[in-house]
């Protein structure tokens, strides 16, 4: 274990500006985790894009942070010109990196630039995949889809030296498009929080998500609109922002939701997203677009049982234990599942327990050594 030092080099969209986890997304979450543990063993140098709150470089420990291209808002949809200055202004900076051992791409828009600079750099590739959206991209995301489509088309062909999957579903979604002999699932870490708070008044519900199309979260809104008929003060507390903030506002208003349903936007700090978390007697997660779900892991740390969408990452990630799953984009299913655990105290419990216990697997040590062993025989091997 660490028994080679590497200098290896991180390219993802988005990064923390420092330990309190300031992001938006899993694939943040995902490469920020990834990078601390591998930082103990190896030299970390992550290339991201530059925003108000970065300046063109700076450290996090001893986690060197590159900033590139034009300052910019965190997008998931369009930006198209300023991602592309991105791609450039990255592959520009870490061409000129020296003594690089090892480059990983940690999203759509970073595995181009990742392959690029190793290719230049003659060192190995790797890239950590969160979903495959082949034949999904324009329908999810819109006329900028067209982007993602050719990007992704375009890497698979590519002679990546290793693709590590976040799930087994990922991996099979892999297979006929890239060879499985270079394709190994390493689940995400977990960085478990460590959070106190008290439990609201009312029962509430957390969801934690990008307010976007695939995630659904008109779904969970619907869902309450039903379930407030047999507990009135039922509440809902939404995390997160997004192109459908408005929208999803405007249906809570027309639903007659206001003293039910409140948004909190975007909260800055990861442990005060847990605190809700915490405080809320179920977490809920209606998105049937997920690379991993991470989050409901997050969730059954705490003790607090989920309901979610049945898509097979979430089942994968969750083992079934935990929570209760209802068929994606049935808000009346859902609404079903949460008024049983609202009122099944036997049913909770149970659930709360053998979540716990499956939270377990997904702890940062375990994740950051296999990371390390993998990256370890890559650099046996070249040598």
């Amino acid at each position: 274990m660490g028994e080679i030092y590497m200098n290896i080099c991180i390219v993802t969209e988005y990064f923390p500006h420092s330990e309190n986890l300031e992001i938006k997304g899993g694939v943040e979450v995902c490469a920020f985790n990834e990078a601390q543990q591998l930082s103990k063993y190896n030299n970390i140098t992550v290339l991201t894009s530059n925003d108000e709150n970065n300046t063109d470089d700076f450290y996090i420990d001893n986690i060197h942070v590159i900033c590139c291209g034009n300052k910019r808002n965190y997008t998931q949809k369009g930006s198209f010109t300023k991602r592309l200055l991105f791609m450039k202004d990255a592959y520009a900076v870490g061409c000129n990196l020296k003594d690089m051992d090892l480059i990983i791409g940690y999203n759509f828009i970073t595995y181009p630039v990742a392959w690029k600079i190793s290719q230049k750099l003659d060192i190995p590739i790797v890239a950590r995949y969160h979903d495959v959206w082949i034949g999904r991209w324009i329908d999810t995301m819109g006329v900028s889809g067209i982007f993602g489509e050719a990007l992704e088309r375009y890497f698979l062909k590519q002679d990546i030296d290793l693709i590590l999957p976040v799930s087994d579903y990922t991996k099979n979604n892999l297979l006929p498009y890239f060879p499985g002999e270079r394709i190994k699932t390493v689940h995400n870490i977990v960085d478990f929080p460590s959070v106190t708070s008290k439990p609201y008044t009312n029962p509430t519900i957390a969801c934690v998500a990008r307010l976007v199309e695939y995630k659904r979260v008109e779904d969970l809104i619907r869902a309450i609109s039903i379930i407030k008929d047999s507990i009135p003060k039922i509440q809902c507390k939404i995390i997160g922002t997004g192109p459908l903030e408005s929208q999803l506002k405007q249906l809570s208003k027309e639903l007659d939701l206001d003293d039910n349903i409140e948004f909190l936007g975007f909260v800055e700090k990861h442990e005060d997203v847990m605190k809700v978390v915490n405080s809320s007697k179920i977490f809920c997660l209606p998105s049937v677009v997920e690379g991993f779900g991470i989050v409901i892991i997050e969730a059954l740390s705490l003790k607090t049982p989920f309901v979610a969408a049945e898509i097979p990452p979430v089942v994968e990630a969750s083992g079934r234990k935990g929570g209760l799953f209802y068929e994606p984009k049935n808000y009346k299913q859902l609404a079903k599942s949460l008024l049983k655990l609202l009122t099944d105290d036997k049913l909770y419990s149970q659930l709360q327990k053998e979540g716990y216990i499956q939270s377990k697997n997904y702890t940062k040590e375990a994740i950051g050594s296999r990371l390390n062993d993998i990256f370890n025989n890559i650099e046996e091997k070249k040598k």
